[in-house]
């Protein structure tokens, strides 16, 4: 069975993940944004059944509750002919801080808080999915 690219898109929400999958849909991935972990197996069964060999999922922290099947999501992978590899986007407090306020969107975890506070739980959520990506993709600069 020949191996086929999987790339999973993740990281601090303001870093450049929608951007990333935009290249990549140009690069000819078939792209899906916030899709359940529990259905990436589902998913990726569905598209080694059709032309696509290119995908690549969003993932971010909008999806919390489903966070704790993405690593059972994962393992399921490779038997299904997918190496996952996560690129994870970052960049410094103060550039995202920055972005947020040059956008005026709300931070996904903001709600009525500081976003100062929804930065750094972002960090804390995502620090296990942060040690098992493939790139880390520091955007500060």
């Amino acid at each position: 069975m020949e191996t086929q690219e999987f790339i999973i898109v993740t990281g601090l929400s303001g870093a450049g993940k929608s951007q990333a999958m935009k290249c990549l849909e140009d690069l000819d991935y078939f792209c899906v944004d916030n899709l359940p972990p529990a259905l990436i197996p589902k998913f990726a069964e569905l598209c080694r059944s059709s032309s696509h060999n290119r995908l690549a999922l969003g993932m971010d922290v909008r999806g919390r509750s489903f966070f704790p099947d993405f690593k059972e999501a994962l393992n399921q992978l490779p038997p299904l002919g997918f190496v996952p590899k996560i690129f994870f986007f970052e960049a410094s407090q103060a550039v995202l801080l920055r972005r947020y306020s040059e956008t005026r969107r709300r931070h996904p975890l903001a709600g009525a808080g500081a976003i100062v506070q929804a930065i750094q739980e972002e960090v804390r959520k995502l620090a296990e999915f942060r040690t098992m990506a493939f790139r880390l993709v520091d955007t500060s600069d």
